[in-house]
């Protein structure tokens, strides 16, 4: 049985957390990739950062309706959503932008399950890290692909 380690690309392309939202942009179109992993200057993952947070960093950011009770101001819901549209168009490093939750596999994990995680997650590609979270590689839908259609 085939693991993330035995199809994964090796030699990832890479953005530091430092790195401007600008330079993440031109990266991101030069490549062809959807998104790329966010790394510290030792490797470690920080995140991922993709075409839609790219994106999101360039919209308008729509205010929360507010209700006025007693001279206070109370939230309709949305606080959340408007906490990260904010945090996204105010960021200028990929660190500041990335997504920070990011769905990763271990080296020893079998292919079936990472095309699992890559399809329920909806995600283009997922890092491969180690235990301490230093980035192995990443896996593409395009190599879940190419390993199927090996012979």
């Amino acid at each position: 049985m085939k693991t993330a380690q035995d199809i994964m690309t090796r030699e990832a392309i890479t953005v530091l957390a430092d790195d401007s939202v600008q330079k993440v942009g031109e990266l991101l179109l030069s490549s062809g990739h959807h998104s790329l992993p966010v790394v510290d200057g030792d490797g470690h993952l920080v995140g991922m950062i993709g075409e839609r947070d790219l994106i999101d960093a360039h919209r308008k950011v729509h205010l929360p309706t507010m209700l006025t009770i007693l001279d206070g101001l109370i939230p309709l819901g949305g606080m959340h959503e408007y906490e990260e549209e904010l945090r996204k168009v105010t960021a200028v490093t990929a660190g500041q932008l990335a997504t920070a939750r990011v769905i990763s596999v271990a080296p020893e994990e079998d292919v079936d399950a990472v095309a699992e995680k890559l399809l329920r997650k909806d995600v283009h590609a997922v890092p491969v890290v180690d235990s301490s979270g230093l980035l192995l590689g990443i896996i593409s839908r395009s190599d879940i692909l190419r390993h199927l259609l090996k012979p």
